[in-house]
């Protein structure tokens, strides 16, 4: 289905770009603090238009959203190849952010209102990181090669997206700047907006951690790959199972896996916290977008603020990521993304809990 080619292919796209900027920034003289600002205003402007752009899906067309996301999309990511010091790349991957929030939130409203499964549409996003950590992989660090070819596959994108059908969904009179969805999930969005700080932290300089362990571009790209490839088998499998017990699995298994990195000596060392890490996402991703979409009649805002917590929290733990590598080391990255796992388990514990209770209240 065409909707499926768009989803695989853009996260691979968005994936090519993604996985030597650290490499790429520390080539340009960047420091590890300014690499953890350049890898965090992608994540600040992706939450920008995540928000942004899930309210207008719900207003107005999702055909139209998801257009102009994939053609924006397009043109930003090829300015990346003018980046020739850190400030002109942190210009440019602002850029590609912003544009990379445009799209999901209508893409997911829009397999809902069609009624397939999230989990098995959610999985094929990651099988394209798969393919895009592998294909990166193999071509190295030849940045305008990797920016080139985000954009070329984006434009694919765009092409596809001009065959799909408009689908008819709930005309919803809400407020543009209503933070009702977000006060009413905050139990879920602002755990996830924890784990995932603590996520980005250990991502932001994983490639540079990686490769003090002896790892070089291609064995970088097959350990990255392992992630998405692990969540495309396991996200697939989870319609049976309850979002809650999902979210709660993941919270508990994202903090084994980043323990188990502080212990690694060799990069091969890495590959079975790896597995653990992807299995507690595909937990935690699937379970809570679930929930958000289910719970909420303003689907693509709902699920737009999962993007935008992810956003959030890509600012927040690239700059985190940033400065503890700086003043105590790569291992204290992997610790404090451990700590913030646990602290979203207990804060959706309470949260959860306190707005599942002003939920049922609403519904009588």
């Amino acid at each position: 289905m065409r909707i499926n080619n768009v989803q695989f292919l853009s996260n691979m796209a968005n994936v090519l770009s993604l996985l030597f900027i650290p490499v790429f920034a520390a080539s340009l003289g960047a420091s590890y603090i300014e690499i953890g600002l350049i890898v965090g205003i992608y994540s600040a402007t992706t939450l920008l238009s995540s928000f942004i752009f899930g309210r207008l899906a719900d207003l107005h067309y999702l055909h139209t959203v998801i257009l102009g996301g994939f053609g924006f999309a397009t043109a930003a990511f090829f300015l990346q190849v003018f980046a020739t010091d850190p400030s002109t790349l942190m210009l440019a991957r602002a850029l590609a952010g912003f544009s990379v929030g445009i799209h999901p939130g209508a893409l997911i409203a829009y397999v809902h209102f069609q009624k397939q499964s999230l989990g098995k549409f959610i999985s094929l996003g990651s099988l394209g990181w798969m393919a895009g950590f592998l294909l990166a992989g193999m071509i190295g660090v030849r940045m305008d090669l990797l920016f080139g070819l985000s954009a070329l596959v984006y434009a694919f994108c765009f092409l596809q997206t001009f065959r799909l059908e408009d689908i008819e969904k709930p005309q919803l009179k809400v407020s543009y700047f209503s933070l009702n969805t977000l006060l009413k999930n905050s139990g879920t969005y602002f755990s996830l907006f924890l784990r995932h700080t603590g996520a980005v932290g250990v991502w932001a300089i994983f490639p540079l951690y990686l490769r003090e362990l002896g790892a070089g571009d291609f064995w970088i790209g097959v350990i990255y790959a392992i992630n998405p490839a692990v969540q495309f088998l396991i996200m697939r499998r989870l319609d049976p199972f309850e979002n809650e017990k999902l979210i709660q699995a993941g919270y508990l298994l994202s903090v084994v896996g980043f323990i188990s990195y502080v212990f690694a000596s060799s990069y091969l060392y890495v590959i079975p916290g790896m597995f653990v890490v992807a299995c507690s996402w595909s937990f935690l991703y699937v379970g809570s977008t679930r929930r958000v979409v289910e719970l909420n009649p303003d689907k693509a805002t709902a699920a737009g603020l999962i993007n935008s917590m992810i956003g959030a929290a890509g600012v927040a733990g690239s700059v985190l990521g940033g400065v503890l590598s700086q003043f105590f080391g790569f291992r204290a990255t992997m610790l404090g993304a451990a700590i913030f796992s646990i602290s979203g388990f207990l804060l959706y514990k309470t949260l959860g809990r306190a707005a599942d209770v002003i939920a049922s209240s609403d519904d009588n």
